[in-house]
């Protein structure tokens, strides 16, 4: 885990070091994400503290490990895309198009969420073991609409592992394909959601409606 500071403090001391201590923890993510995105997962300590405008030892003081910051702000920035998606989501009342529409949103993250994107396609074989992290949310939902019946499926978990399977490979493609179009990725996800028990006709609908963005 990160180091903090164990200082004993009280009062409104502590809450202006506590203050600082996190707008500088905010600062030093947001820079490292973006040189993440440039550079990859190769940067060196000496090149975040320098993007960031912050002494080596500050980078330190925060986080013992290059890795642990670096794999920090590539779960910063999928919680922040997520929480995003899902609030842009929360506007659909159909059920199945409130599953959907955070896949389709995901595809466009290029545009959306740049940043996030290129962690992610600059680091690919790092964000292997985050996959797990970034499809938690979706297996949830996804036996919860199974459980009520909404999906109507069987071997439920194989279908939403090779969702998912899918899903990512979509998703790649969109960013590393710069010919790559919004419509490749929308008819891609239409062929698949018929594994989950989305009929073909629904899917087809689902790829028409607009998105709020």
């Amino acid at each position: 885990m990160g180091k903090t500071d164990d200082s004993v403090a009280s009062g409104p001391e502590a809450g202006r070091k506590a203050a600082y201590f996190a707008r500088n923890r905010a600062a030093l993510i947001s820079a490292t994400q973006v040189l993440l995105g440039d550079k990859g997962w190769n940067a060196t300590i000496d090149e975040v503290a320098a993007h960031a405008g912050v002494s080596v030892s500050t980078v330190y003081k925060h986080f013992e490990t290059k890795e642990l910051l670096f794999e920090t702000c590539a779960r910063e920035a999928w919680a922040a895309y997520e929480s995003w998606a899902l609030s842009v989501t929360a506007s659909a009342s159909d059920p199945i198009e409130q599953l959907v529409m955070p896949m389709r949103l995901m595809f466009r993250s290029n545009r959306t969420h740049p940043v996030f994107a290129m962690i992610f396609v600059r680091n690919v074989n790092e964000f292997t073991a985050l996959v797990p992290l970034m499809t938690k949310n979706l297996g949830i939902h996804m036996r919860g609409l199974i459980k009520a019946k909404v999906l109507d499926v069987d071997h439920p978990d194989l279908r939403i592992m090779n969702l998912k399977a899918v899903l990512m490979r979509i998703f790649l493609q969109q960013l590393e394909n710069p010919k790559s179009k919004d419509g490749d990725a929308d008819l891609a996800l239409s062929l698949a959601l018929p594994m989950i028990g989305v009929s073909p006709a629904k899917a087809k609908a689902l790829m028409e409606l607009a998105l709020p963005i």
